[in-house]
């Protein structure tokens, strides 16, 4: 328990470290002057003709372009797992619970069980 506690405390007290303001861990100077404080210029405001940007019509190739790549996304998404269902499915559905199919795995069941049973008793002869 003390182990643990101790590297709890170790982890804490390095996050604390780490989490500490920049402006408390400021590099020695070692005598070098101060370095004088710039303040920043406002600069003029130009107009632009706004010539940088898209197009209306490469916005709405970019928008249709999209939509179409979703869409395609959506419909290989849809036909894969239909293909999928219907491959685990082997079959119809079952109306009725006294139908063939339950019965015949059930009857599989029984004959995996008899030759699992076989084999075990096989092993035991050949010890």
């Amino acid at each position: 328990m003390r182990v643990h506690l101790g590297v709890a405390m170790v982890v804490t007290a390095l996050a604390l470290a780490v989490a500490a303001p920049a402006g408390a861990q400021q590099a020695p100077t070692l005598g070098a002057p101060p370095t004088p404080s710039v303040t920043a210029q406002p600069v003029p405001s130009t107009t632009s003709s706004g010539n940088g940007g898209l197009k209306t019509w490469q916005e709405a190739l970019i928008f249709a372009a999209g939509v179409i790549l979703l869409g395609g996304i959506a419909v290989a998404i849809l036909t894969d797992s239909r293909e999928r269902a219907g491959k685990i499915r082997h079959g119809g559905p079952v109306t009725d619970p006294g139908d063939a199919p339950h019965r015949h795995k059930q009857r599989s069941k029984q004959q995996a069980r008899a030759k699992a049973k076989a084999a075990k008793a096989a092993r035991r002869r050949n010890r």
